[in-house]
Protein backbone atom coordinates (compact mmCIF):
# COMPACT_ATOMS: atom_id res chain seq x y z
CA UNK A 1 0.00 0.00 0.00
CA UNK A 2 1.89 2.99 -1.30
CA UNK A 3 1.95 6.07 0.93
CA UNK A 4 4.01 9.25 0.38
CA UNK A 5 4.30 9.73 4.16
CA UNK A 6 4.95 6.29 5.74
CA UNK A 7 5.73 7.88 9.11
CA UNK A 8 2.25 9.39 9.15
CA UNK A 9 0.34 6.13 8.66
CA UNK A 10 -2.14 5.91 11.60
CA UNK A 11 -1.16 3.03 13.90
CA UNK A 12 -3.33 3.11 17.04
CA UNK A 13 -3.16 -0.29 18.71
CA UNK A 14 -6.22 -2.35 19.58
CA UNK A 15 -7.21 -5.89 20.52
CA UNK A 16 -8.33 -8.56 18.07
CA UNK A 17 -11.69 -7.92 16.34
CA UNK A 18 -11.72 -4.28 17.42
CA UNK A 19 -11.09 -1.42 14.99
CA UNK A 20 -8.84 1.49 15.97
CA UNK A 21 -7.56 4.66 14.27
CA UNK A 22 -5.39 2.76 11.79
CA UNK A 23 -5.26 1.87 8.11
CA UNK A 24 -6.41 -1.60 7.14
CA UNK A 25 -6.46 -4.08 4.27
CA UNK A 26 -9.56 -6.27 3.94
CA UNK A 27 -10.30 -9.40 1.91
CA UNK A 28 -13.80 -10.80 1.45
CA UNK A 29 -14.09 -14.39 0.20
CA UNK A 30 -17.41 -15.94 -0.85
CA UNK A 31 -16.93 -19.52 -2.15
CA UNK A 32 -20.63 -19.70 -3.10
CA UNK A 33 -20.63 -16.26 -4.77
CA UNK A 34 -24.18 -15.69 -3.46
CA UNK A 35 -23.77 -11.97 -2.75
CA UNK A 36 -24.84 -12.39 0.89
CA UNK A 37 -22.52 -14.63 2.95
CA UNK A 38 -18.82 -13.82 2.52
CA UNK A 39 -16.01 -14.33 5.03
CA UNK A 40 -14.01 -11.23 6.03
CA UNK A 41 -10.31 -11.12 6.90
CA UNK A 42 -8.83 -7.77 7.92
CA UNK A 43 -5.29 -6.70 8.90
CA UNK A 44 -4.61 -3.24 10.32
CA UNK A 45 -1.39 -1.32 9.85
CA UNK A 46 -0.49 -2.27 13.45
CA UNK A 47 -0.71 -5.99 12.58
CA UNK A 48 -3.98 -6.41 14.48
CA UNK A 49 -6.28 -9.10 13.04
CA UNK A 50 -10.06 -8.76 12.59
CA UNK A 51 -12.30 -11.40 11.03
CA UNK A 52 -16.03 -11.85 10.60
CA UNK A 53 -18.68 -14.00 9.04
CA UNK A 54 -21.21 -11.92 7.09
CA UNK A 55 -24.92 -12.65 6.61
CA UNK A 56 -27.17 -10.29 4.61
CA UNK A 57 -24.68 -7.48 5.07
CA UNK A 58 -24.45 -7.92 8.86
CA UNK A 59 -20.95 -8.64 10.15
CA UNK A 60 -20.56 -11.14 13.02
CA UNK A 61 -17.21 -10.31 14.62
CA UNK A 62 -17.77 -13.01 17.27
CA UNK A 63 -16.81 -15.53 14.59
CA UNK A 64 -13.09 -16.25 14.60
CA UNK A 65 -10.78 -18.40 12.50
CA UNK A 66 -7.11 -19.34 12.82
CA UNK A 67 -5.02 -17.67 10.11
CA UNK A 68 -1.69 -15.88 9.75
CA UNK A 69 -0.70 -12.34 8.80
CA UNK A 70 2.15 -9.89 9.17
CA UNK A 71 2.84 -6.25 8.25
CA UNK A 72 5.91 -4.11 7.58
CA UNK A 73 6.36 -0.39 6.97
CA UNK A 74 9.12 0.84 4.65
CA UNK A 75 9.98 3.97 2.67
CA UNK A 76 7.22 3.28 0.10
CA UNK A 77 4.32 2.66 2.48
CA UNK A 78 3.11 -0.45 4.28
CA UNK A 79 2.90 -4.10 3.25
CA UNK A 80 0.72 -6.97 4.41
CA UNK A 81 0.92 -10.71 3.89
CA UNK A 82 -2.02 -12.99 4.74
CA UNK A 83 -2.14 -16.78 4.84
CA UNK A 84 -5.71 -18.10 5.12
CA UNK A 85 -6.01 -21.90 5.33
CA UNK A 86 -8.83 -23.63 3.46
CA UNK A 87 -10.08 -25.00 6.78
CA UNK A 88 -11.11 -21.45 7.77
CA UNK A 89 -13.67 -21.43 4.93
CA UNK A 90 -16.64 -23.53 3.85
CA UNK A 91 -16.74 -24.59 0.21
CA UNK A 92 -17.94 -27.48 -1.94
CA UNK A 93 -15.81 -30.38 -3.13
CA UNK A 94 -15.82 -29.69 -6.88
CA UNK A 95 -13.02 -30.05 -9.42
CA UNK A 96 -13.44 -26.54 -10.87
CA UNK A 97 -14.68 -23.64 -8.75
CA UNK A 98 -15.40 -19.91 -9.03
CA UNK A 99 -15.37 -17.73 -5.90
CA UNK A 100 -16.50 -14.19 -5.16
CA UNK A 101 -13.76 -11.83 -3.95
CA UNK A 102 -13.25 -8.21 -3.10
CA UNK A 103 -10.28 -6.30 -1.66
CA UNK A 104 -10.54 -3.10 0.38
CA UNK A 105 -7.91 -0.58 1.40
CA UNK A 106 -8.73 1.93 4.13
CA UNK A 107 -6.72 5.18 4.37
CA UNK A 108 -7.70 6.54 7.74
CA UNK A 109 -6.02 9.95 7.51
CA UNK A 110 -7.75 10.63 4.16
CA UNK A 111 -11.08 9.19 5.36
CA UNK A 112 -11.28 7.12 2.17
CA UNK A 113 -11.73 3.47 1.28
CA UNK A 114 -10.84 1.89 -2.04
CA UNK A 115 -12.04 -1.44 -3.44
CA UNK A 116 -10.92 -3.77 -6.21
CA UNK A 117 -14.42 -3.97 -7.73
CA UNK A 118 -16.55 -0.84 -7.50
CA UNK A 119 -19.26 -0.71 -4.81
CA UNK A 120 -22.25 1.48 -5.64
CA UNK A 121 -23.35 2.79 -2.23
CA UNK A 122 -26.56 4.23 -3.70
CA UNK A 123 -28.31 0.86 -4.07
CA UNK A 124 -28.12 -2.64 -2.62
CA UNK A 125 -25.66 -4.10 -0.11
CA UNK A 126 -21.90 -3.92 -0.39
CA UNK A 127 -21.70 -7.74 -0.46
CA UNK A 128 -23.48 -7.82 -3.84
CA UNK A 129 -20.52 -6.20 -5.62
CA UNK A 130 -17.91 -8.95 -5.34
CA UNK A 131 -15.74 -9.73 -8.33
CA UNK A 132 -15.65 -13.31 -9.62
CA UNK A 133 -12.37 -15.21 -9.79
CA UNK A 134 -12.79 -18.31 -11.91
CA UNK A 135 -11.16 -21.64 -12.63
CA UNK A 136 -9.86 -22.76 -9.25
CA UNK A 137 -8.94 -26.41 -9.82
CA UNK A 138 -8.43 -29.46 -7.60
CA UNK A 139 -9.03 -27.69 -4.29
CA UNK A 140 -9.96 -30.25 -1.63
CA UNK A 141 -11.89 -29.16 1.49
CA UNK A 142 -9.76 -30.35 4.43
CA UNK A 143 -11.05 -32.10 7.52
CA UNK A 144 -12.32 -29.44 9.91
CA UNK A 145 -11.92 -30.64 13.51
CA UNK A 146 -11.11 -28.54 16.56
CA UNK A 147 -11.05 -29.80 20.16
CA UNK A 148 -11.00 -27.38 23.12
CA UNK A 149 -10.56 -29.33 26.38
CA UNK A 150 -10.70 -27.50 29.68
CA UNK A 151 -10.47 -28.17 33.40
CA UNK A 152 -10.85 -26.06 36.52
CA UNK A 153 -10.60 -26.53 40.28
CA UNK A 154 -11.74 -24.19 43.04
CA UNK A 155 -11.35 -24.07 46.80
CA UNK A 156 -13.46 -21.69 48.90
CA UNK A 157 -13.01 -20.88 52.60
CA UNK A 158 -15.60 -18.88 54.49
CA UNK A 159 -16.04 -18.53 58.26
CA UNK A 160 -13.95 -21.60 58.97
CA UNK A 161 -15.67 -23.82 56.39
CA UNK A 162 -13.73 -24.99 53.35
CA UNK A 163 -15.28 -26.49 50.24
CA UNK A 164 -13.74 -27.67 46.96
CA UNK A 165 -15.10 -28.25 43.48
CA UNK A 166 -13.72 -29.24 40.09
CA UNK A 167 -14.93 -29.44 36.51
CA UNK A 168 -13.73 -30.99 33.27
CA UNK A 169 -15.22 -30.86 29.80
CA UNK A 170 -14.65 -30.15 26.12
CA UNK A 171 -15.86 -28.03 23.20
CA UNK A 172 -15.86 -29.63 19.75
CA UNK A 173 -16.09 -28.08 16.28
CA UNK A 174 -16.34 -30.58 13.40
CA UNK A 175 -17.07 -30.19 9.71
CA UNK A 176 -19.85 -32.69 8.98
CA UNK A 177 -19.79 -31.89 5.24
CA UNK A 178 -18.21 -29.27 3.03
CA UNK A 179 -20.75 -26.64 4.11
CA UNK A 180 -22.13 -27.84 7.46
CA UNK A 181 -20.48 -27.69 10.88
CA UNK A 182 -21.23 -29.32 14.23
CA UNK A 183 -20.45 -27.36 17.40
CA UNK A 184 -20.84 -29.10 20.75
CA UNK A 185 -20.06 -28.27 24.35
CA UNK A 186 -19.91 -31.19 26.78
CA UNK A 187 -20.21 -30.54 30.53
CA UNK A 188 -19.52 -26.83 29.92
CA UNK A 189 -17.68 -24.67 32.41
CA UNK A 190 -18.39 -20.97 31.95
CA UNK A 191 -16.60 -19.85 35.11
CA UNK A 192 -14.03 -17.90 33.08
CA UNK A 193 -16.50 -15.60 31.31
CA UNK A 194 -17.19 -12.04 32.39
CA UNK A 195 -19.73 -11.18 35.08
CA UNK A 196 -22.85 -9.11 34.49
CA UNK A 197 -23.02 -5.61 35.91
CA UNK A 198 -25.20 -5.29 39.01
CA UNK A 199 -28.23 -3.16 38.16
CA UNK A 200 -31.14 -1.69 40.10
CA UNK A 201 -34.15 -2.31 37.88
CA UNK A 202 -37.15 -0.17 38.82
CA UNK A 203 -38.95 -0.59 35.51
CA UNK A 204 -41.84 -2.95 34.72
CA UNK A 205 -39.75 -5.22 32.48
CA UNK A 206 -36.95 -7.67 33.15
CA UNK A 207 -33.34 -6.63 32.64
CA UNK A 208 -31.74 -7.92 29.44
CA UNK A 209 -28.09 -8.97 29.66
CA UNK A 210 -25.55 -9.48 26.90
CA UNK A 211 -24.25 -12.96 26.17
CA UNK A 212 -20.62 -13.57 27.20
CA UNK A 213 -20.31 -17.34 26.67
CA UNK A 214 -18.40 -17.99 23.44
CA UNK A 215 -20.51 -21.02 22.46
CA UNK A 216 -23.59 -18.78 22.32
CA UNK A 217 -21.97 -15.82 20.56
CA UNK A 218 -20.10 -17.51 17.71
CA UNK A 219 -21.87 -18.64 14.53
CA UNK A 220 -25.41 -17.88 15.71
CA UNK A 221 -26.61 -15.75 12.78
CA UNK A 222 -29.09 -18.43 11.63
CA UNK A 223 -30.53 -18.94 15.12
CA UNK A 224 -31.15 -15.20 15.55
CA UNK A 225 -33.57 -15.17 12.60
CA UNK A 226 -36.98 -13.92 13.71
CA UNK A 227 -35.56 -12.60 17.02
CA UNK A 228 -36.86 -15.62 18.96
CA UNK A 229 -33.58 -16.69 20.60
CA UNK A 230 -32.36 -15.11 23.84
CA UNK A 231 -29.52 -17.44 24.83
CA UNK A 232 -29.43 -16.24 28.46
CA UNK A 233 -32.59 -18.28 29.06
CA UNK A 234 -30.37 -21.38 28.96
CA UNK A 235 -28.52 -21.80 32.23
CA UNK A 236 -30.19 -18.69 33.64
CA UNK A 237 -32.26 -18.17 36.78
CA UNK A 238 -34.64 -20.96 37.86
CA UNK A 239 -38.18 -20.37 36.62
CA UNK A 240 -39.73 -21.27 40.04
CA UNK A 241 -43.16 -21.56 38.40
CA UNK A 242 -44.94 -22.54 41.61
CA UNK A 243 -43.25 -19.97 43.90
CA UNK A 244 -41.57 -22.17 46.51
CA UNK A 245 -41.10 -19.36 49.05
CA UNK A 246 -44.79 -18.42 49.25
CA UNK A 247 -45.76 -22.06 49.85
CA UNK A 248 -43.53 -22.73 52.85
CA UNK A 249 -45.01 -24.16 56.01
CA UNK A 250 -45.09 -22.01 59.14
CA UNK A 251 -42.05 -23.83 60.59
CA UNK A 252 -40.05 -24.04 57.36
CA UNK A 253 -37.26 -21.97 55.83
CA UNK A 254 -35.22 -22.20 52.65
CA UNK A 255 -31.61 -23.07 53.47
CA UNK A 256 -30.32 -23.26 49.91
CA UNK A 257 -31.79 -21.64 46.80
CA UNK A 258 -29.56 -21.98 43.68
CA UNK A 259 -29.25 -18.78 41.69
CA UNK A 260 -28.68 -20.49 38.33
CA UNK A 261 -29.43 -23.67 36.43
CA UNK A 262 -26.59 -25.92 35.25
CA UNK A 263 -26.36 -26.66 31.53
CA UNK A 264 -25.35 -30.27 30.82
CA UNK A 265 -24.58 -30.03 27.10
CA UNK A 266 -25.48 -28.21 23.90
CA UNK A 267 -25.00 -28.75 20.16
CA UNK A 268 -25.33 -26.59 17.05
CA UNK A 269 -25.47 -27.82 13.46
CA UNK A 270 -25.44 -25.07 10.85
CA UNK A 271 -24.51 -24.41 7.26
CA UNK A 272 -25.79 -23.34 3.86
CA UNK A 273 -26.14 -25.28 0.62
CA UNK A 274 -24.86 -24.11 -2.76
CA UNK A 275 -28.46 -23.19 -3.68
CA UNK A 276 -28.72 -20.78 -0.74
CA UNK A 277 -30.69 -22.88 1.77
CA UNK A 278 -29.44 -22.26 5.29
CA UNK A 279 -30.20 -25.01 7.83
CA UNK A 280 -29.67 -24.62 11.54
CA UNK A 281 -30.43 -26.96 14.45
CA UNK A 282 -29.69 -26.14 18.08
CA UNK A 283 -30.33 -28.27 21.17
CA UNK A 284 -29.41 -27.78 24.83
CA UNK A 285 -30.21 -29.66 28.05
CA UNK A 286 -30.23 -28.26 31.59
CA UNK A 287 -30.36 -30.36 34.75
CA UNK A 288 -33.04 -30.44 37.44
CA UNK A 289 -32.50 -27.73 40.06
CA UNK A 290 -33.86 -27.98 43.60
CA UNK A 291 -34.21 -25.71 46.61
CA UNK A 292 -33.42 -27.14 50.06
CA UNK A 293 -36.07 -26.56 52.75
CA UNK A 294 -35.63 -27.22 56.46
CA UNK A 295 -38.33 -27.69 59.09
CA UNK A 296 -37.06 -25.84 62.16
CA UNK A 297 -39.24 -27.85 64.53
CA UNK A 298 -38.41 -31.38 63.40
CA UNK A 299 -35.11 -30.73 61.62
CA UNK A 300 -36.43 -32.58 58.57
CA UNK A 301 -34.92 -31.62 55.21
CA UNK A 302 -36.87 -31.74 51.97
CA UNK A 303 -36.21 -30.75 48.36
CA UNK A 304 -38.50 -28.77 46.07
CA UNK A 305 -37.96 -28.53 42.29
CA UNK A 306 -37.60 -24.92 41.17
CA UNK A 307 -36.49 -25.76 37.61
CA UNK A 308 -37.01 -29.23 36.11
CA UNK A 309 -34.88 -31.17 33.65
CA UNK A 310 -35.39 -29.11 30.48
CA UNK A 311 -34.71 -29.46 26.76
CA UNK A 312 -34.35 -26.40 24.49
CA UNK A 313 -34.20 -26.63 20.71
CA UNK A 314 -34.38 -24.46 17.60
CA UNK A 315 -34.84 -25.39 13.95
CA UNK A 316 -34.25 -22.81 11.20
CA UNK A 317 -34.69 -23.06 7.42
CA UNK A 318 -33.51 -19.92 5.63
CA UNK A 319 -33.75 -19.68 1.84
CA UNK A 320 -31.79 -16.87 0.17
CA UNK A 321 -32.26 -15.81 -3.45
CA UNK A 322 -31.50 -12.98 -5.93
CA UNK A 323 -28.46 -11.98 -3.82
CA UNK A 324 -30.72 -9.68 -1.77
CA UNK A 325 -33.74 -11.60 -0.43
CA UNK A 326 -34.46 -14.26 2.17
CA UNK A 327 -37.44 -16.20 3.57
CA UNK A 328 -37.06 -18.07 6.88
CA UNK A 329 -39.07 -20.64 8.83
CA UNK A 330 -38.15 -20.80 12.51
CA UNK A 331 -39.38 -23.06 15.33
CA UNK A 332 -38.32 -22.89 18.97
CA UNK A 333 -39.38 -25.41 21.59
CA UNK A 334 -38.90 -25.71 25.36
CA UNK A 335 -39.96 -29.01 26.98
CA UNK A 336 -39.83 -29.32 30.76
CA UNK A 337 -40.16 -32.52 32.76
CA UNK A 338 -43.21 -33.07 34.94
CA UNK A 339 -45.99 -30.57 35.63
CA UNK A 340 -44.00 -27.51 34.55
CA UNK A 341 -44.98 -25.54 31.47
CA UNK A 342 -43.89 -26.27 27.89
CA UNK A 343 -43.64 -23.70 25.11
CA UNK A 344 -43.47 -23.69 21.32
CA UNK A 345 -43.08 -20.72 18.95
CA UNK A 346 -43.21 -20.85 15.14
CA UNK A 347 -42.40 -17.95 12.82
CA UNK A 348 -42.27 -17.14 9.13
CA UNK A 349 -39.86 -14.26 8.50
CA UNK A 350 -39.15 -12.50 5.20
CA UNK A 351 -37.06 -9.78 3.61
CA UNK A 352 -37.79 -9.50 -0.11
CA UNK A 353 -36.31 -6.95 -2.50
CA UNK A 354 -36.91 -6.23 -6.14
CA UNK A 355 -34.19 -7.35 -8.53
CA UNK A 356 -32.72 -3.84 -8.62
CA UNK A 357 -32.76 -3.65 -4.77
CA UNK A 358 -34.76 -0.42 -4.76
CA UNK A 359 -38.03 -1.61 -3.19
CA UNK A 360 -38.46 -4.10 -0.35
CA UNK A 361 -40.99 -5.83 1.89
CA UNK A 362 -39.87 -6.78 5.37
CA UNK A 363 -41.91 -8.63 7.98
CA UNK A 364 -42.93 -11.74 9.89
CA UNK A 365 -45.86 -13.69 11.31
CA UNK A 366 -45.40 -15.66 14.55
CA UNK A 367 -47.48 -17.92 16.79
CA UNK A 368 -46.74 -19.04 20.36
CA UNK A 369 -48.27 -21.96 22.27
CA UNK A 370 -47.81 -22.41 26.02
CA UNK A 371 -49.24 -25.38 27.94
CA UNK A 372 -49.04 -26.87 31.42
CA UNK A 373 -51.16 -28.97 33.78
CA UNK A 374 -52.71 -25.88 35.36
CA UNK A 375 -53.39 -23.32 32.65
CA UNK A 376 -53.96 -25.81 29.82
CA UNK A 377 -53.11 -24.09 26.51
CA UNK A 378 -52.77 -20.45 25.49
CA UNK A 379 -52.09 -19.39 21.90
CA UNK A 380 -50.77 -15.99 20.85
CA UNK A 381 -49.77 -14.47 17.57
CA UNK A 382 -48.08 -11.42 16.08
CA UNK A 383 -47.76 -9.86 12.65
CA UNK A 384 -45.43 -7.23 11.24
CA UNK A 385 -44.87 -5.99 7.69
CA UNK A 386 -43.42 -2.91 6.08
CA UNK A 387 -42.83 -1.67 2.56
CA UNK A 388 -39.86 0.49 1.78
CA UNK A 389 -37.65 2.18 -0.79
CA UNK A 390 -33.88 2.51 -0.54
CA UNK A 391 -32.00 3.87 -3.53
CA UNK A 392 -29.95 6.95 -4.20
CA UNK A 393 -30.29 9.82 -1.76
CA UNK A 394 -33.79 8.91 -0.54
CA UNK A 395 -35.16 6.07 1.58
CA UNK A 396 -38.55 5.57 3.21
CA UNK A 397 -40.62 2.90 4.97
CA UNK A 398 -44.24 2.46 6.07
CA UNK A 399 -45.52 -0.44 8.13
CA UNK A 400 -47.87 -1.96 10.69
CA UNK A 401 -47.30 -4.48 13.48
CA UNK A 402 -49.19 -5.97 16.41
CA UNK A 403 -48.80 -8.55 19.18
CA UNK A 404 -51.99 -9.91 20.71
CA UNK A 405 -52.40 -10.23 24.49
CA UNK A 406 -51.40 -13.92 24.57
CA UNK A 407 -48.29 -13.80 22.41
CA UNK A 408 -45.38 -14.88 24.62
CA UNK A 409 -42.03 -16.11 23.22
CA UNK A 410 -40.17 -15.63 26.51
CA UNK A 411 -39.39 -19.25 27.38
CA UNK A 412 -36.54 -19.10 24.86
CA UNK A 413 -36.84 -15.57 23.44
CA UNK A 414 -37.36 -12.13 24.96
CA UNK A 415 -40.24 -9.71 24.43
CA UNK A 416 -40.87 -6.90 26.89
CA UNK A 417 -44.48 -6.09 26.01
CA UNK A 418 -47.34 -7.53 24.00
CA UNK A 419 -50.98 -6.45 23.46
CA UNK A 420 -49.81 -3.54 21.29
CA UNK A 421 -50.25 -2.37 17.72
CA UNK A 422 -48.38 0.34 15.86
CA UNK A 423 -48.62 2.16 12.54
CA UNK A 424 -45.17 3.48 11.72
CA UNK A 425 -43.26 5.28 8.99
CA UNK A 426 -39.98 7.02 8.31
CA UNK A 427 -38.20 8.89 5.52
CA UNK A 428 -34.62 10.00 5.10
CA UNK A 429 -32.16 11.77 2.82
CA UNK A 430 -28.38 11.24 2.75
CA UNK A 431 -25.31 12.26 0.82
CA UNK A 432 -23.58 9.52 -1.18
CA UNK A 433 -20.24 11.24 -1.86
CA UNK A 434 -18.32 13.99 -0.06
CA UNK A 435 -19.21 17.54 -1.03
CA UNK A 436 -16.99 20.62 -1.09
CA UNK A 437 -17.44 21.20 2.66
CA UNK A 438 -18.84 17.96 4.07
CA UNK A 439 -17.82 14.30 4.16
CA UNK A 440 -21.45 13.43 4.77
CA UNK A 441 -24.73 14.67 6.15
CA UNK A 442 -28.21 13.19 6.48
CA UNK A 443 -31.77 13.89 7.65
CA UNK A 444 -34.37 11.45 8.93
CA UNK A 445 -37.99 11.78 10.06
CA UNK A 446 -39.92 9.07 11.93
CA UNK A 447 -43.37 8.75 13.49
CA UNK A 448 -45.45 6.09 15.30
CA UNK A 449 -49.17 5.87 16.03
CA UNK A 450 -49.82 3.47 18.93
CA UNK A 451 -52.88 1.52 20.11
CA UNK A 452 -53.60 -1.27 22.52
CA UNK A 453 -54.44 -4.40 20.53
CA UNK A 454 -56.95 -6.05 22.90
CA UNK A 455 -59.22 -3.01 23.32
CA UNK A 456 -58.16 -0.81 20.39
CA UNK A 457 -57.58 2.09 22.80
CA UNK A 458 -55.39 4.87 21.42
CA UNK A 459 -52.25 5.03 23.59
CA UNK A 460 -50.13 7.78 22.02
CA UNK A 461 -48.14 9.26 19.17
CA UNK A 462 -44.37 9.74 18.75
CA UNK A 463 -42.41 11.61 16.11
CA UNK A 464 -38.93 12.97 15.61
CA UNK A 465 -36.44 14.57 13.23
CA UNK A 466 -32.74 13.62 13.25
CA UNK A 467 -29.77 15.34 11.61
CA UNK A 468 -26.09 14.42 11.47
CA UNK A 469 -23.07 15.78 9.57
CA UNK A 470 -19.28 15.62 9.34
CA UNK A 471 -17.12 18.34 7.74
CA UNK A 472 -14.09 17.66 5.54
CA UNK A 473 -11.97 18.37 8.66
CA UNK A 474 -13.86 15.58 10.50
CA UNK A 475 -15.72 17.87 12.84
CA UNK A 476 -18.99 16.05 13.52
CA UNK A 477 -22.22 17.58 14.77
CA UNK A 478 -25.93 16.86 14.80
CA UNK A 479 -29.05 16.63 16.88
CA UNK A 480 -32.68 15.64 17.02
CA UNK A 481 -36.13 16.98 17.86
CA UNK A 482 -38.54 14.54 19.52
CA UNK A 483 -42.22 14.75 20.39
CA UNK A 484 -44.40 12.39 22.42
CA UNK A 485 -48.11 12.98 22.94
CA UNK A 486 -49.91 12.20 26.19
CA UNK A 487 -49.37 8.44 26.48
CA UNK A 488 -51.34 5.67 28.22
CA UNK A 489 -48.84 3.15 29.62
CA UNK A 490 -50.63 -0.11 30.51
CA UNK A 491 -47.43 -1.80 31.77
CA UNK A 492 -46.09 0.57 34.42
CA UNK A 493 -48.93 -0.19 36.97
CA UNK A 494 -48.01 -3.97 36.93
CA UNK A 495 -51.73 -4.86 36.81
CA UNK A 496 -51.67 -6.70 33.48
CA UNK A 497 -52.17 -5.07 30.09
CA UNK A 498 -55.88 -6.07 29.95
CA UNK A 499 -56.79 -4.68 33.40
CA UNK A 500 -57.77 -1.27 32.02
CA UNK A 501 -55.43 0.40 34.52
CA UNK A 502 -52.78 2.65 32.99
CA UNK A 503 -50.19 5.24 33.93
CA UNK A 504 -50.76 8.52 32.11
CA UNK A 505 -47.48 9.88 30.78
CA UNK A 506 -47.62 13.64 30.10
CA UNK A 507 -46.85 15.18 26.74
CA UNK A 508 -43.12 15.40 26.08
CA UNK A 509 -40.91 17.53 23.84
CA UNK A 510 -37.13 17.50 23.79
CA UNK A 511 -34.19 18.66 21.73
CA UNK A 512 -30.69 17.18 21.75
CA UNK A 513 -27.47 18.31 20.11
CA UNK A 514 -23.91 17.00 19.96
CA UNK A 515 -20.49 17.96 18.61
CA UNK A 516 -17.36 15.86 18.22
CA UNK A 517 -13.89 17.04 17.27
CA UNK A 518 -11.62 15.07 14.94
CA UNK A 519 -11.18 11.67 16.57
CA UNK A 520 -7.82 11.13 14.82
CA UNK A 521 -6.14 13.78 16.92
CA UNK A 522 -4.44 13.00 20.22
Amino acid sequence: MSDPDPAGIPKEFSTRDNFSQADFFLVTINPNDDGQNPFEFIVQSTGNQIDAKVSNGNEDFNWSAVWESDVTIDEKGWNVEMKIPYRALRFANRTVQSWGFNFHRRLEKLNSQHTWTHIDNSVGRWTQYDGLIEDFRNIKPPTRLNLYPYASATTTSYEGTTSSDWSIGMDIKYGLTDNFTLDATLIPDFSQVGFDDVVLNLGPFEQQFTEQRQFFTEGTELFNKGRLFYSRRIGGNPIDQFDVESNLGSDEEITNYPGKVTMLNAIKISGRTKKGLGIGFFNAITEKTEATIKNNQTGKIRKEVISPFTNYNILVLDQQFNQNSTVSLINTNVTRDGRFRDANVTALDWHIETKDSKYNADGSVKMSNISDDINNLSTGYTFDNSFGYNSGHWNWEVGYNFENKDFNPNDLGILFSNNEQTFYGSAGWRTLQPTKKFNRYSFRFYNQLNYQHYSGIYTGYNAGLNFGAQTRNRFSFGGNLNYGSENKDFFEPRQGSTSGVYFLQPERKNINAYISTNSQKN
